[in-house]
C-alpha cells in the first residue's frame, strides 16, 4: 500500500521537483489557526530571504544539496526533507523533529537526540554552532515554559474537576472544554510553532500572549464558577497551580515593590513617559 499520495506535493501533471520544494506546496495544508506553519515561515528570516532570493535557489536541479547548490535561504523542504553533503534527502518529514508540538503537552520524541542531530546537520551548512545551539536553547526553554506554566496545570485541573464529578468526562459538552481546547490546540500550537520556526509574532502575540490571556481571564474564572466560587476552588488551585510562584499574582495581586520595579523598568526603557 501507499504511505501517501505523491501528487499531494508533486502535483499533476508535471510531477515537478521544483514545485514540491517551494513552501507553497506545504502551505496549502499547513496554515490556519491551529497549525500556521506557512504564516510563521513567511514572517521568519528564512521566509523573508526566500522571497528575496528564491530565483537563486536552483530548485529545478536534480541534485539539490544545501550548502552546495544553494545557500541564500531555506525552505520547508530544505530543513525537513532536503539533502546535505553527508545525508541523502528523505520523504519522512518527521525524521528531524525532536519535539512533538501537536498535543496539549509537548513531549520529546523517541530518539529525539538523534533526530535533533539530523536537523542540526542541515543548520550547520549555513550557520555556525553558536547560532544553532542558541536557537535550540531558546526553543527548548520556550516549550518548557508553555508546558509547565500553562499546559500541565490546565490539563491537571480539568482532570481533577472530572474526578470530583464537577465536569463531564465527555469532550466539548462544557464551556471549559472549549476554553481548554483553544488554549492548547489553537493558541498553544501557534506559540510553539512560532518558536520552532522563529516567527516572533506567532510565538508571542498570536501565541503565548493569547495563551496567558485566556488561561487567566477565561480558564481559571470558569474553573472557579464550576466549583462554586473562588473559596470552593481554592484547594484544587492551591494544589495544582499556586505551588508555582509564577501564578501567585493571580491569587494575591502584585506587591507595591513589584509594581515599582515594573514602572522603573518601563521608565528606563521608554523614557519619561507616564507608563501607569
Amino acid at each position: 500500500g501507499s504511505k501517501g499520495s505523491c501528487s499531494a506535493c508533486h502535483t499533476r501533471h508535471r510531477f515537478s521537483k521544483e514545485q514540491a520544494r517551494r513552501p507553497d506546496a506545504c502551505g496549502k495544508c499547513h496554515l490556519g489557526p491551529d497549525h500556521p506553519q506557512m504564516e510563521v515561515y513567511n514572517e521568519s528570516k528564512h521566509g523573508i530571504l526566500y522571497q528575496a532570493f528564491r530565483d537563486r535557489l536552483n530548485m529545478d536541479r536534480d541534485q539539490w544539496i544545501v550548502g552546495v547548490d544553494y545557500q541564500d535561504s531555506a525552505t520547508c523542504s530544505t530543513c525537513h526533507m532536503g539533502a546535505t553533503p553527508e545525508r541523502p534527502a528523505t520523504h519522512d518529514v518527521g525524521e528531524r523533529i525532536s519535539w512533538t508540538l501537536r498535543p496539549p503537552i509537548s513531549k520529546k520524541l523517541v530518539n529525539w537526540e538523534q533526530r535533533r542531530d539530523k536537523m542540526k546537520e542541515v543548520c550547520f551548512q549555513c550557520h555556525g554552532a553558536p547560532t544553532v545551539e542558541g536557537f535550540y536553547s531558546q526553543f527548548d526553554e520556550f516549550v518548557e515554559l508553555y508546558n509547565h506554566k500553562f499546559a500541565v496545570p490546565a490539563t491537571r485541573i480539568r482532570e481533577r474537576l472530572m474526578e470530583l464529578g464537577k465536569l463531564s468526562k465527555a469532550d466539548f459538552d462544557d464551556k471549559l472544554d472549549w476554553i481548554y481546547w483553544e488554549l492548547w490546540h489553537h493558541e498553544g500550537r501557534r506559540a510553539r510553532h512560532g518558536a520552532s520556526m522563529m516567527g516572533p509574532d506567532y510565538a508571542w502575540w498570536h501565541g503565548l500572549y493569547e495563551v496567558a490571556k485566556h488561561f487567566y481571564t477565561e480558564f481559571l474564572p470558569e474553573v472557579e464558577r464550576i466549583m462554586g466560587g473562588k473559596k470552593a476552588a481554592g484547594p484544587v488551585l492551591e494544589e495544582l497551580l499556586f505551588k508555582d510562584p509564577q501564578h501567585h499574582w493571580y491569587k494575591e495581586g502584585m506587591s507595591k515593590e513589584e509594581l515599582q520595579r515594573l514602572e522603573e523598568f518601563y521608565q528606563k526603557r521608554y523614557g519619561g513617559e507616564d507608563v501607569k
